[in-house]
């Protein structure tokens, strides 16, 4: 056994709720505790709304979890900035350091800040409530946060590039936040490079070494000698504990020392205090364990009624989309038939009226060169078929001419001749001279 101080984790839920010790503690501290040495000291700009929501009730908070409040947030520091959604509500001196959120382009580009705090959770879009066209891409990162977001993450990237510090936070997806790998696509779009953690609530409990006891009458040069002035060792051993269940995820850009491994932070004792009164106030939880599991068991599957309850309007919600867009498309289906329709019957109405212009003109061209000239021309044909008819009378008329300049150029004795023959056959008399 290593001597020094052990960290046992007990059993905690899979689901990533926090468990009873943690609950009771906000849940900034895990993450502004762990980046503490980050920021302490340093010109800083805050973009916390659940920092903003303690400030406003202060009496809520343990001594501990209220001096690291203070400390992140001075009242009288020039140099701490905080970007608040409703900066009115802060009262008192704090307020000379609040800016409204919507102004962080110009803080953040004329403040001398050294580090930026960022807690990305306010600028979330519940999926839920995508409109039409963004449900259809609900899986992209642009559809999961405010336009805000990469706004704010720009002007802090241009800091980050001078070498400022940046210090990201965002919701896991168990709270309804961004995956790990959402997260890191986020970081990549802004950052060269970052290091990301994830914070994961657990009941722990802490075994401290309290040295050896040994006999006087025993050897003491056998015992070694105890170095005060070292650190003393850390173990973990996390044999009762099931899969961690990821809270918080925590990103920083340009860190000067940045932890590697597992860090474990110590959370304010008043949570301890608060859950171990709230033990004795129920005596009979203790005395009745088997009542407590079946409360956990029904609270769990009230959850997961919960979550296939959301998963299920989703579904209805997507339905409901794809029906309209069916209905859409059949819509535009059934105005191009209806169009094809229309050409349709428009190109066997000009049939018609071509096949009725070419008899006409058949029939003009059959017909004796009078009954021609008398002939009205019709009025409804096309331009072509006008055309055509009107080269057949032209060349009717050329043939009609030509037969009357052949007959007379005939002499006139032939003529008489010939008329005489005819006129004896049919046994008219010659008329006298």
């Amino acid at each position: 056994m290593t001597a020094g101080v052990t960290v046992v984790a007990a059993s905690s839920s899979v689901s990533g709720a926090p468990s009873p010790v943690v609950q009771e503690a906000p849940r900034w501290c895990a993450r502004l505790g762990f980046s503490r040495d980050l920021w302490t000291g340093r010109a800083r700009v805050v973009c916390d709304p659940e920092v903003e929501a303690s400030l406003r009730d202060t009496r809520r908070l343990s001594g501990a979890a209220a001096g690291l409040l203070a400390e992140l947030l001075p009242e009288r520091a020039s140099t701490v900035w905080l970007l608040a959604q409703r900066p009115d509500e802060l009262a008192g001196p704090r307020r000379r350091g609040v800016h409204s959120l919507e102004e962080f382009d110009g803080l953040l580009t004329q403040a001398p800040w050294e580090v930026a705090i960022v807690e990305l959770g306010q600028f979330l879009v519940d999926t839920a409530n995508l409109s039409r066209f963004a449900a259809r891409a609900r899986g992209r990162l642009e559809n999961r946060l405010d336009t805000r977001a990469f706004r704010l993450l720009s002007a802090a990237a241009e800091g980050a590039y001078a070498g400022r510090t940046v210090i990201v936070s965002v919701p896991a997806q168990s709270r309804g936040g961004l995956s790990l790998s959402d997260f890191q696509d986020l970081l990549e779009q802004h950052f060269a490079r970052a290091r990301v953690y994830a914070l994961a609530p657990v009941a722990v409990a802490v075994v401290v070494d309290c040295g050896e006891v040994v006999r006087e009458d025993e050897d003491e040069g056998d015992a070694g000698e105890d170095d005060d002035d070292s650190a003393p060792p850390l173990g973990f051993d996390n044999r009762l504990g099931e899969d961690l269940g990821y809270d918080t995820y925590l990103a920083l850009v340009n860190a000067p020392a940045e932890p590697e491994g597992v860090t474990l932070v110590e959370l304010p004792a008043a949570a301890l205090g608060a859950t171990r009164s709230a033990e004795v106030s129920r005596p009979h939880a203790a005395a009745r364990p088997q009542e407590a599991r079946r409360s956990e068991r029904s609270e769990a599957e009230l959850e997961n009624l919960k979550i296939q309850l959301g998963q299920a309007r989703r579904q209805v919600e997507l339905a409901a989309i794809a029906r309209q867009s069916l209905v859409e498309q059949l819509d535009a289906a059934q105005a191009r038939v209806d169009n094809l329709e229309d050409q349709v019957a428009e190109q066997q109405r000009r049939q018609s009226a071509s096949e009725v212009s070419d008899r006409r003109a058949a029939a003009l061209a059959a017909a004796p060169l009078g009954e021609q000239v008398h002939a009205e021309p019709p009025t409804d044909l096309r331009p072509d078929a006008t055309q055509a008819t009107l080269l057949a009378l032209r060349w009717e008329l050329e043939q009609t001419r030509e037969e009357l300049r052949k007959a007379l150029g005939r002499p006139v004795d032939a003529l008489e001749r010939e008329l005489a023959e005819l006129r004896a056959r049919l046994g008219v008399p010659t008329p006298a001279d």
